[in-house]
């Protein structure tokens, strides 16, 4: 079909100025608009007929000297650019009402759109790469408002193309070259991308502009929007973004102050479901408290957008404490004063019903007029009997809390303790039995708690007051650990206020488990979330775990409410970590506390780990090795600290050891540290030098296995191994922690040490008596010369010597011995005495021997051998032990502190040793003389076969005595030197042999002798003869030994 041009018709808008002189701008306007104007026919360009249809009025201006002043009509508006592009009239007074256009392009007003309900209000900054001068904090310069003109219209101009910019405002300029921060209210349902890509249109429209950041509210949404909640209920807010984001946290803000919710608090869970077109976080809070009321935000993150939703939750509270006054009260028959009872509680801003009741009695009470606290007064009659008073506080949503005062009616024949002032304070009278409770100081929390005996006397104070400045830390780390409040930012905070206090000043047990559970607190959450802080952080959390390790506090420590120590070791192990160090070395040193480490960069050269605390005696050692395999992969932080005080603090007890063991070393904790923040393990090699080297007490290495959590740890030696050199002990572990060496303090039993001393020194006593029995049995039969007579009284002499100390010996083995001082002295004085004689008795025989074989023709008298052989045998003995007891025993220093002995360290026991040593050296010598002798006989031996079999036995028996004493004691002087565990053990059992059996050898030198062989065995086979007979021959043998011996004279 065909159309001809004058069938086609076009509607178009057209916009017209039209200029009219005077006033009759009002009958202009109704002319045009009026119906009889319209429709009205005009010819343009003699070809194109158009027809106006309507005419409405949009723009009316005014013409003045400063330009136009222009105003909508009504059912019209500004463009919302128009409204920024030109200043105001001066006489406005609402928004974009009225504008002065200075030129004749007039901009005209448009008919309004329909405005969305929908509201995104957005906060942004724009960086600008000018420089920043004071002008720019003045809004009425000329730089200021130029620049913030050309911001707001470049936001116009992109944000008008995808929504309707409601309102738009730069509300200041910051340094950071020029930081622009502007407000801007946009209309419509607005996507997260849109508003992502008009941020960078705005940066890249902007000249100069190096960033644009963006906060919105309202692209977010979250429900519910306003909540309130009963006291400990849980707390859920649904946080959704039609975006996927990944990126969310949460926050809360009250009374001016926002805080982190810390999503691994143990009161907050916080899950996030990122699906294909949205994103979803659920926050619960599992108990509602004072802390959790206020504004939460929810924040999703992307790029260079926050996006942000709020939601207003009221907790309906209970007061979290409630103060009651007095909190016990005990009354006496003579008492009659009012009782008046009170309860008090904080201004937290909730209305409660406060009662009182006792004996089914319930009395509703209004607030006094205390401005500080709400405090809720009683005064009840005197009761009769005990009775109970309870204040209770009820919230609007029905939930009580109530705190009780129990009032005591003290008997006639009650007995009580009486007004006492004690620690600052008026202690009541109170019933025995009962104990007494009281507010703190002012400027102190919790309570002071005295109990009244059975007796009715009173006893110590227990102190329970945390003074102001810990109470408020106490409660910020608490808050902390339930999830509010940012680690980075709050642990510094914590620290601070703790270490620029009275804080660290620690008075009471109460005191010290309050720092004890910050410490633990704020490691275990800065560890949690990888933090890492300066060197100043650092040293201020150490120096509060080296403030509260001081000696001075060790009586703090002593009571069993004190929490473990093992809690302060493992938190400064996890803080030290902590510390934000550039590759190198770091030291920070404290009084108690000594911290020392290394950094490495990844691919760094690696080299030997080794650090040394000097004054501590402490040196750690990690391999090059091991260094180098870690730097491959990762930035490598080593960290050692070394306590000095704490190790009195932990229990020395150990599975192994159990209570016999105690420290005896300082405690060194080493642990490595990667980028990832993670932990890594190694061999360490480590050096202690112990208090005490006593070599009867094994030292073992040991490190704390915080796996035992009930008792929080305890030392094993798993991974360990030890080596001792003098005083120092060396390490080797295959695992990083804390380590020390632990002593045990009690002597490690050998097998079968005890058994081999009691009866090798029951058959010594038994073979010394056999011994003594057979030289009186056999005496008159054996001694028949000179030389006989002085080999068997040197022999009798020894065996009573030896069995006299092997009795003292033994005396000394029983438990009550060694409780009994002066008893173990006199058995100290005797074994030194008795084993000297036993010595110096084989020194006189030594010389006898060599004087009788090498003096041939000059034979000593019986009496002057006699003389000097007691002499030698029993005074020098007796000479040395008396000197020994005079020097020594005087200084404290004579005996053993262990055992009825000489002390080794001291020096007495050398008193011992150098005569006993020189002897069994010189019975040595004279066994080589003697031995050389008789291998050369002379003329003259064959003159006397007798004394030379004689002198033979002697022979035998030193030869067997010296060997037997001198390895014996020889053993035994080895034991006081520095020797290993094995070589220890086998002198051990070595000496207790040789010790035990010493009669025994004895015996066997004594019944070897041809002759007394011989003589035990004519008295056995003439045992069946007459005893007459028998007392003829005996007889006979003297007087012919007498004849023999004046013949020899």
């Amino acid at each position: 079909m065909c159309v001809t041009a004058a069938q086609i018709t076009y509607e178009y808008l057209y916009y017209t100025d039209l200029i009219l002189e005077g006033y009759a701008s009002d009958t202009a306007e109704a002319f045009l608009t009026s119906p009889s104007s319209v429709p009205y026919s005009l010819l343009i360009n003699s070809t194109l007929n158009v027809t106006m249809v309507q005419v409405n009025i949009t723009t009316e201006c005014n013409v003045t000297d400063t330009g136009k002043m222009c105003t909508c009509k009504d059912g019209y508006r500004w463009n919302i650019t128009v409204c920024y592009t030109y200043r105001p009239c001066n006489n406005s007074t609402s928004f974009c009402s009225c504008l002065i256009i200075p030129d004749d392009n007039i901009p005209y007003c448009e008919s309004p759109q329909n405005i969305s309900d929908f509201r995104v209000e957005i906060k942004g900054s724009v960086t600008l790469n000018e420089s920043f001068t004071t002008d720019l904090l003045d809004p009425t310069s000329g730089r200021y408002q130029t620049l913030a003109s050309n911001i707001t219209l470049a936001l116009l101009n992109v944000y008008t193309k995808t929504c309707n910019p409601l309102h738009v405002s730069v509300i200041e300029f910051s340094p950071g070259s020029v930081v622009a921060n502007y407000k801007m209210l946009l209309s419509g349902n607005i996507s997260a991308s849109q508003l992502s890509s008009s941020n960078n249109l705005v940066a890249q429209s902007l000249p100069g502009a190096i960033s644009s950041q963006l906060l919105t509210l309202g692209v977010t949404h979250i429900e519910p929007v306003k909540l309130e909640v009963r006291y400990l209920d849980p707390i859920q807010l649904t946080c959704q973004i039609n975006e996927t984001i990944t990126s969310v946290s949460w926050s809360l803000t009250a009374s001016n102050i926002s805080n982190m919710i810390y999503s691994g608090g143990k009161n907050v869970d916080v899950t996030v479901q990122v699906l294909s077109h949205k994103t979803i976080s659920v926050l619960i809070i599992n108990k509602a408290d004072i802390w959790w009321e206020g504004t939460f935000i929810c924040q999703f993150f992307n790029d260079t957008l926050i996006h942000e939703a709020k939601a207003e939750v009221n907790v309906i509270l209970l007061p979290s404490e409630i103060t009651v006054n007095p909190i016990q009260k005990s009354l006496t028959s003579r008492d009659t004063s009012q009782l008046v009872l009170e309860c008090c509680v904080g201004l937290d801003g909730e209305e409660y019903n406060v009662s009182w009741s006792y004996d089914n009695v319930t009395l509703g009470v209004q607030p006094g007029s205390r401005t500080d606290m709400r405090c809720y007064s009683l005064a009840p009659p005197r009761p009769a009997n005990n009775t109970n008073y309870t204040c209770t506080f009820t919230n609007k949503a029905g939930q009580q809390k109530g705190s009780t005062i129990p009032v005591t009616i003290i008997g006639v024949e009650d007995k009580y303790c009486g007004i006492d002032v004690n620690y600052g304070v008026t202690w009541n009278i109170t019933k025995a039995g009962l104990s007494a409770t009281t507010t703190c100081p002012s400027g102190k929390y919790g309570s002071l708690t005295r109990d009244c005996s059975a007796d009715g006397v009173w006893m110590v104070v227990q102190d329970n007051c945390i003074n102001q400045i810990l109470q408020i830390a106490l409660y910020n780390a608490q808050a902390l650990e339930d999830g509010l409040g940012s680690s980075f930012v709050k642990v510094p905070e914590i620290i601070q206020q703790m270490t620029n206090s009275s804080g660290a000043v620690i008075n009471n047990t109460a005191e010290v488990s309050a720092v004890v559970t910050i410490l633990g607190t704020l490691s275990k959450i800065a560890s949690a979330l990888n933090n890492t802080f300066d060197v100043d952080v650092v040293t201020g959390f150490l120096s509060m775990a080296s403030n509260l390790t001081d000696p001075d506090y060790a009586t703090l420590w002593s009571s069993p409410k004190c929490p473990p120590a093992s809690t302060v070791l493992q938190s400064v192990e996890r803080f030290s970590q902590l510390l934000r160090a550039d590759n190198g070395s770091f030291e920070i040193y404290l009084e108690n506390i000594q911290l020392k480490g290394n950094s490495y960069g990844m691919g760094q050269e690696g080299h030997d780990y080794k650090k040394t605390f000097e004054n501590l005696g402490v040196s750690i050692s990690i391999d090059q090795q091991t260094i180098s395999s870690l730097v491959k992969k990762s930035d490598v932080k080593i960290t050692s600290v070394a306590f000095n005080t704490i190790g009195s603090l932990l229990p020395s007890t150990t599975e192994k050891l159990g209570n016999d063991s105690q420290l005896n070393s300082i405690v060194q904790s080493t642990s490595i540290q990667l980028s990832d923040s993670t932990s890594a393990s190694s061999n360490i090699l480590m050096s202690f030098k112990t208090n005490t080297s006593d070599k009867r007490y094994s030292q073992h290495c040991v490190f704390w296995d915080f796996s035992q959590k009930d008792s929080g740890g305890v030392w094993s030696d798993v991974g360990c191994t030890s080596r001792v050199e003098d005083n120092i002990t060396f390490c080797s572990c295959s695992h990083l922690t804390s380590f020390a060496v632990l002593m045990a303090i009690k002597v490690e039993s050998l097998a079968l040490i005890e058994e081999i001393t009691y009866v090798g020194l029951g058959v010594s006593i038994f073979s010394l008596c056999v011994c003594i029995l057979v030289e009186w049995y056999v005496w008159k039969a054996v001694v028949r010369t000179n030389i006989s007579y002085f080999r068997h009284i040197s022999l009798v002499n020894i065996t009573l010597s030896l069995l006299c100390a092997d009795v003292c010996f033994l005396s000394s083995a029983f438990p009550s011995v060694m409780t009994k001082k002066l008893i173990c002295l006199s058995i100290t004085f005797l074994n030194h005495f008795f084993y000297l004689a036993l010595f110096f008795w084989t020194f006189a025989q030594s010389v006898m021997l060599m004087h009788q074989l090498l003096f041939v023709f000059h034979h000593l008298r019986r009496r002057v051998f006699v003389a000097l052989s007691f002499l030698v045998g029993y005074f020098i003995p007796v000479i040395i032990a008396a000197g020994t007891f005079l020097y020594f025993y005087p200084r404290d220093r004579y005996s053993h502190k262990d055992l009825c002995w000489l002390n080794p360290e001291s020096g007495a026991i050398y008193a011992f040793a150098i005569p006993a040593g020189s002897i069994i050296v010189f019975n040595f010598l004279t066994l080589l003389v003697v031995i050389s002798k008789l291998s050369r006989p002379s003329v003259s031996d064959k003159n006397h076969p007798e004394d030379r079999d004689t002198a033979k036995s002697i022979l035998k028996a030193i030869l067997v005595l010296t060997p037997v004493f001198g390895l014996t004691w020889s053993f035994g002087f080895a034991l006081l030197t520095e020797l290993d565990y094995l070589t220890r053990q086998i002198f051990t059992y070595g000496f207790a042999v040789m010790n035990a059996f010493q009669g025994f050898f004895i015996l066997i030198t004594c019944i070897t002798e041809r002759k007394v062989r011989e003589a035990l065995f004519n008295k056995q086979s003439s045992s069946g003869t007459s005893t007459a007979t028998t007392t003829m021959s005996t007889s006979e043998a003297p007087s012919k030994m007498t004849a023999s011996i004046k013949k020899k004279k």
